[in-house]
C-alpha cells in the first residue's frame, strides 16, 4: 500500500466555553489540515488517487462548511446568545477543539473516497507549533 497526503488551509474562529483561560473568548486560527489516504496504485494512472479528488472531497464535505466560520459547541447552554449571530457558523457536537474537529472531519470524509481508498490519518495544526493527529481505530 502507498499513501499520499494533501495539505489544506482554512481560517476559522472558535470559543471553548467553560475553559479556564483565554480560549474561552472568541478567537481565530489559520488552520492547516493534512489529509493522508492510502490504497493500491492504479496500473493505468500510476497514482493511488489524483490529488484533485482529495481536494474535491475535503472541500465539498468539510472546508466549505467551516472556512471563515465561527465554530461552536451546539450542546453548550451558554451559547444561546451566539445563535443570533448572522454570520457563518458551524455547530459541533462538542467543544471546537482540534481533537473534536479531527473526529468531525473523519466522520464527514472517510466514506467519500472511491472504493479501495482508505483515510489513513489526519493532522490538524491549530497554530504553527500545536497540532492534533487522528488515525482510525485499530479494533
Amino acid at each position: 500500500m502507498l499513501s499520499i497526503t494533501k495539505q489544506f488551509r482554512f481560517e476559522a474562529a472558535h470559543a471553548i466555553l467553560n475553559y479556564d483561560g483565554l480560549c474561552k473568548n472568541i478567537h481565530g486560527h489559520s488552520y492547516v489540515l493534512h489529509v493522508c489516504i492510502s490504497g493500491k496504485k492504479d496500473p493505468e494512472t500510476q497514482m493511488v488517487l489524483d490529488f484533485k479528488i482529495i481536494k474535491k472531497v475535503v472541500e465539498e464535505h468539510f472546508l466549505n462548511l467551516v472556512d471563515h466560520a465561527l465554530m461552536l459547541n451546539k450542546n453548550n447552554p451558554g451559547i444561546s446568545a451566539m445563535a443570533a449571530y448572522e454570520g457563518k457558523k458551524y455547530w459541533l457536537n462538542g467543544e471546537p477543539t482540534a481533537e473534536n474537529l479531527l473526529d468531525t472531519i473523519a466522520a464527514l470524509i472517510q466514506t467519500k473516497f472511491p472504493e479501495g481508498i482508505v483515510l489513513k490519518s489526519l493532522r490538524l495544526y491549530e497554530t504553527e507549533s500545536s497540532f492534533a493527529d487522528w488515525k482510525p481505530d485499530q479494533n
